[in-house]
């Protein structure tokens, strides 16, 4: 029997709230630079244009002109679920995403000071998450929609030693997120035959919340070698939030059961660990006219460990549960040649493990392993320079394999992020 609790209606819209991280592992966003992207995000060694303050921020001391960098990145997703046929609530239920295109935006602006200095600001999206399924949608009870939104603002400043070999900088991230979710929930009906009937819709939206956060970077180029490595510390944001439940009735006498059954409209609170990331490259000019750069990126998601929600009605602690989340790996792989002096051709893969455990596999979030291509061009004209790169994401299938608490079946999703970005140096 599929029946709603008041923990249940709560549970599923706060889980996202756990993330706060679309591409990367969990639901990080690595696409913070066209260039970078090209390169399959293998750039920490590289971090030759102002998304260095991203990838590494050491690298905006080896750039010495006063330059601007804006862009975003177009991504076009599709999501296919199969019902477990094993399964008797989801055998022969299928569901699509609807089709959206995001734009998670990017801009920097770096200065140097001196011979040895260099200040920067930048503005990212480093994690993000969209899931809306096509109506009808048997895992509304689960999720009909949801959207995480959250921007960085990040100052930073980068030294480097008179010959240039060595380069090291820091910044101060300033972090803002937000959470909107819609679902169903639904009660079995006998008056309709035992069907399942939707019998409340709940809307979850958090206020626009904030934290702080720091990252340091360090760049060694030994002849034509360069090392890099960078680091992004763990951060924890308080999120305030209201939860709105509206009846539907259904014209039977469930509806005074439905009514009697459903929690209050109410303000709810948790507290959500943001994972921390440890990124290394290793790159080499030593082919000329090429660059070449490999990266191991590790994220801190077991941080994440349980899921406790406080709603404001009741006082007490509404939701305590495990979540187990896993400390993930990713391997990048990228080249630039340099065609002429005008025009630059980019190529990269990646290779990015999921933090999810079978059980937490959901429509509000269907993770799994990934693996991508990318190719990319960049043009320079003058002072202008534009980066510009094609992505393509695949994600292996997964399976709940029957452990989901939701809906059980297989999930296939498939991605194309289109990168743009365009420059201007003094």
């Amino acid at each position: 029997m599929r029946r709603f609790s008041r923990t249940r209606v709560l549970v599923s819209a706060l889980m996202l709230l756990s993330a706060g991280a679309a591409f990367g592992s969990g639901f990080s966003i690595f696409e913070q630079g066209a260039k970078a992207t090209a390169m399959g995000g293998a750039f920490a060694a590289t971090a030759d244009d102002p998304s260095a303050i991203f990838y590494n921020v050491a690298g905006i001391a080896q750039q010495r002109h006063t330059s601007f960098y804006a862009g975003g990145t177009l991504i076009n997703f599709a999501n296919e679920f199969n019902g477990d046929p094993n399964d008797a609530f989801a055998s022969g239920q299928k569901g699509f995403y609807k089709r959206h295109t995001f734009i998670p935006p990017n801009a920097y602006a770096i200065m140097p000071i001196g011979s040895n200095f260099t200040f920067g600001v930048g503005v990212m999206t480093p994690f993000g998450l969209r899931t809306n399924w096509e109506d009808p949608w048997a895992g509304r009870f689960a999720s009909r929609d949801a959207n995480i939104k959250v921007v960085s603002v990040e100052p930073a400043i980068a030294w480097q030693s008179a010959s240039g070999t060595i380069a090291v900088g820091g910044g101060i991230e300033y972090r803002r997120a937000r959470v909107v979710l819609a679902r169903n929930a639904g009660l079995i009906n006998p008056f309709l035959g035992g069907h399942i009937s939707d019998v409340a819709s709940t809307y979850l939206s958090s206020d626009w919340e904030n934290g702080t956060g720091w990252n340091v970077g360090v760049l060694f180029k030994p002849g034509t070698w360069r090392l890099g490595a960078s680091y992004r510390a763990p951060m924890t944001i308080d999120f305030k939030g209201d939860l709105t439940v509206t009846q539907i009735p259904t014209g039977t006498p469930l509806d005074a059961l439905a009514a009697a059954g459903l929690p209050p409209s109410q303000g709810v609170s948790t507290s959500i660990p943001f994972p921390a990331t440890f990124n290394a490259g290793i790159a080499t000019t030593a082919i000329p006219n090429w660059d070449f750069e490999f990266d191991v990126t590790h994220t801190t998601w077991s941080r994440f460990e349980r899921l406790t929600v406080v709603g404001d009605a009741a006082g007490t602690t509404l939701i305590d549960r495990p979540q187990n989340w896993e400390d993930t790996m990713s391997f990048r792989l990228g080249a630039n040649h340099m065609v002429n002096a005008n025009w630059d051709v980019r190529l990269g893969a990646v290779y990015d493990e999921n933090p999810q455990p079978v059980e937490a596999v959901s429509p509000l979030l269907p993770d799994s392993d990934r693996m991508g291509v990318t190719f990319g061009v960049g043009y320079r004209h003058g002072n202008w320079f534009v980066d510009a790169t094609e992505f393509v994401l695949h994600f292996k299938k997964r399976g709940t394999q029957g452990a989901s608490e939701d809906i059980n079946g297989t999930y296939k999703t498939d991605a194309n992020l289109i990168s743009l970005n365009l420059g201007y140096r003094f």
